[in-house]
């Protein structure tokens, strides 16, 4: 038994107990993983007195294989329907249970309601997120070697991006040799509807092109199937060119933009990219743990305003994102949000990326993006590729 895991279950143990919750069902795939080592079809069930039961439908020789628990713990069964005289021959209880409300489907509750009748169902993800935004060593390790990966990418982006080149060829030429190092291919985001490729490739006014996604530069991707990324259009010479990447080492990633261009590049939008260049250089300066998120999103508002780019920050006009960092980790869109809202503070050993983006409609986007750690003294950035813009 991998005693990181386990302690991970039994902080969320205590977490149950203090909120009054018999047990927790974990289903989504990301927050199996987190607390298992292995992502079978299944239910990993923890009690709030520290009982574990792991009730498998498909999958179960590899998770035998695969799993950082005690592997009694799991049980092979054929449906829901088997597990409430599960519970009861491991003397858990079940009056109230939690379950990932922000991300199990609608059905699959129904179903769960009418197996467990004299069950209470609440939100447990709130807790299980919380809980996975403060990272490890373990954890830590895997973003710094992602980071590495993607400094690399950045240095390949130098070598690939040429005029007259199409977006989509420099993109997978990118992620050909990310792959190679190790990217597994896959990078996960949590929030419905949320999807997330390696990377962006995206140049001129695609960067700017507004997206059904709450991203400030999305490009306008190859089809309306998948409405962003890189596109079959060709990269010209001085126009903003953004790679806004991620790199994946076991899972854990890191998140980083660098603007490239051939040729020199508009003044209007080179301003822009030093108001940016020197946000985020503020931002590494200034926050500190116990910072509350959204005030820090609330200072970065006015620098915008002050600086002449209300409408232009992290987006265009009505399609601004409201936030100019995120958490990351196991996913793309982890806590801790730098966003609206956000009333909570920073702690040690957070981890996510700030990403401070101008649009300008018709013209293109410029942007900065580095993945960080919360330290007890401030935000370390993982990522060492230098901030200035890449003239080729």
């Amino acid at each position: 038994m991998d005693r990181e895991f386990y302690s991970r279950i039994e902080i969320l143990a205590d977490t149950l107990s203090k909120n009054s919750i018999d047990a927790v069902f974990i289903m989504q795939n990301t927050d199996l993983y987190y607390y298992s080592g292995t992502i079978p079809s299944g239910v990993l069930i923890v009690s709030s007195d520290k009982k574990i039961v792991y009730a498998i439908r498909r999958g179960f020789i590899r998770a035998k294989n695969e799993v950082e628990l005690d592997k009694s713990s799991l049980i092979q069964i054929k449906g829901f329907s088997e597990i409430p005289n599960i519970l009861k021959e491991h003397g858990i209880k079940f009056d109230t249970i939690g379950i990932e409300m922000d991300v199990v489907p609608t059905e699959l509750f129904l179903r769960l309601q009418k197996t467990f009748k004299n069950s209470k169902f609440v939100d447990a993800s709130f807790h299980i997120r919380w809980q996975r935004s403060k990272k490890s060593k373990t954890e830590i390790k895997k973003m710094q070697e992602a980071a590495r990966m993607l400094d690399c990418t950045m240095e390949d982006a130098k070598e690939l991006i040429k005029a007259k080149k199409r977006e989509i060829d420099v993109s997978s030429e990118l992620e050909f040799r990310a792959r190679k190092r190790g990217h597994q291919g896959k990078s996960r985001m949590r929030g419905f509807n949320g999807e997330v490729f390696m990377g962006h490739v995206h140049s001129g006014y695609r960067s700017a092109y507004p997206s059904g996604f709450l991203k400030p530069t999305a490009g306008i991707g190859i089809n309306p199937t998948y409405p962003e990324g890189a596109s079959f259009e060709k990269i010209q010479e001085e126009e903003p060119v953004i790679v806004d990447f991620l790199g994946n080492y076991q899972g854990y990633m890191s998140d980083e933009t660098r603007l490239f261009v051939v040729g020199k590049l508009d003044k209007n939008l080179e301003k822009a990219y030093c108001f940016c260049k020197e946000m985020i250089e503020w931002l590494e300066e200034e926050v500190k743990p116990g910072m509350i998120a959204e005030d820090i999103y609330n200072k970065c508002l006015a620098m915008a305003e002050k600086a002449g780019y209300k409408d232009n920050f992290m987006g265009v006009k009505t399609n601004q994102t409201p936030f100019v960092g995120h958490g990351i980790g196991l996913e793309l869109d982890e806590f801790p949000f730098i966003a609206k809202g956000q009333n909570y503070a920073i702690e040690e050993n957070m981890t996510f990326a700030f990403e401070p983006k101008i649009a300008i409609e018709g013209v293109g986007a410029v942007g900065i993006e580095n993945t960080y750690l919360v330290t007890k003294d401030g935000v370390k950035s993982f990522n060492r590729f230098p901030k200035e813009i890449v003239y080729l």
